[in-house]
């Protein structure tokens, strides 16, 4: 089975959204279709289905963008699909309101077989979340030239100032045994 370039597009949208998502910023149209080096159009058409079929969240105005609406462990690649492909006939005699002319289709019996295998197909993708369709979000990033910025963390009053070569997580621990000492500089 072959998947339409519309499907890949989808799938490329929902990564791109997938690598932000944990940024919590929004991403605009420009940008994906930058990034993949496809038609804006293109990717406003699956920006405004996928948003209709409630996988990705719109916010308009200048200050607007798109994100994704779940986590990127919550959505399956086998939903995107099935929202984005319109059928799955592998063969004429499979699209629906098809008239086939084909002689031997009394004794066929390939459709359902073709069926099975649609399933399974489907029964993998369905197992296959967007956040495993990525195996690092870094080099994904880096690819598509997005910055990924990490979760800002505020610091400790406890630990400003304070220079170690233990994380700040282990030098609070420190700093409470009395360890840790306060340098200048």
């Amino acid at each position: 089975m072959r998947l339409t370039v519309y499907t890949d597009y989808a799938l490329r949208v929902m990564m791109y959204l997938a690598i932000k998502h944990k940024s919590g910023e929004l991403c605009t149209i420009d940008d994906i279709a930058g990034a993949y080096r496809i038609s804006r159009a293109h990717v406003a058409k699956i920006v405004n289905d996928l948003g209709a079929h409630g996988l990705i969240h719109t916010v308009r105005g200048r200050m607007g963008g798109i994100r994704l609406a779940r986590p990127p462990e919550q959505i399956a690649i086998g939903e995107i699909v099935r929202i984005s492909e319109e059928d799955f006939a592998i063969v004429a005699c499979h699209e629906a309101g098809a008239d086939p002319d084909c002689a031997i289709l009394p004794a066929c019996n390939l459709k359902r077989g073709l069926q099975r295998a649609i399933d399974a197909f489907m029964f993998e993708l369905d197992k296959m979340t967007l956040g495993d369709s990525i195996t690092s979000l870094s080099v994904a990033a880096g690819a598509l030239g997005i910055d990924i910025r990490p979760v800002p963390v505020s610091m400790p009053k406890s630990l400003k100032g304070t220079t170690s070569a233990v994380p700040p997580a282990q030098a609070l621990g420190a700093r409470k045994a009395g360890v840790v000492r306060k340098t200048t500089g």
